[in-house]
């Protein structure tokens, strides 16, 4: 691959990482729902008649109870690592990268052809930007979607666990 090439690959890399950060922020109101909705039956199995369970059942009740509170922390802590994660680095400002370029044809003044060595510059800098920006995005958005995808499964556990602990507190009226 040419350099040409290369930083056409680059900046087509750090825009998809844009995308992709767009894409994995709108996959979060599911997982921020399911979070409300358990919250909220939580509330329906705790006003349940639970206290009438027998001791052994009251046992299981708390332990399914307990690991499906478990469970949601847990997902809520990867939802939260999703959501805010880390910061990407953004490619330098307009006005920055115009600074920039007349502090280095002020700089390059005294050398013969100084525009020539300066979009030379600008362009070594301008790939570099789209390389390591790129990378940093790439690195965020796939942890990103990893902590995504960890709380999906938590969550999917806190549910399950609270169905069968609402099931434990649901025997007295059967």
């Amino acid at each position: 691959m040419t350099e040409h090439e290369l930083f056409a690959h680059y900046e087509k890399i750090y825009f998809h990482e844009l995308g992709r950060k767009e894409q994995i922020f709108s996959r979060l109101n599911i997982p921020l729902a399911v979070i409300v909705a358990i919250v909220g039956f939580y509330a329906v199995i705790l006003g349940g008649d639970y206290k009438q369970l027998s001791f052994g059942m009251t046992i299981w009740f708390w332990v399914f109870f307990g690991l499906s509170a478990l469970a949601l922390v847990v997902g809520t802590v990867f939802f939260v690592d999703s959501l805010l994660g880390r910061m990407d680095q953004a490619l330098p400002t307009a006005n920055d990268t115009e600074s920039w370029r007349v502090e280095m044809l002020t700089y390059y003044s005294d050398q013969p052809d100084p525009e020539a060595i300066v979009a030379t510059e600008l362009r070594q800098m301008l790939y570099r930007a789209y390389m390591n920006c790129g990378t940093i995005s790439t690195l965020n958005n796939d942890r990103k979607s990893s902590s995504l995808y960890f709380c999906n499964m938590a969550l999917i556990t806190a549910a399950a666990l609270a169905v069968i602990a609402y099931s434990f507190g649901m025997l007295p009226k059967l």
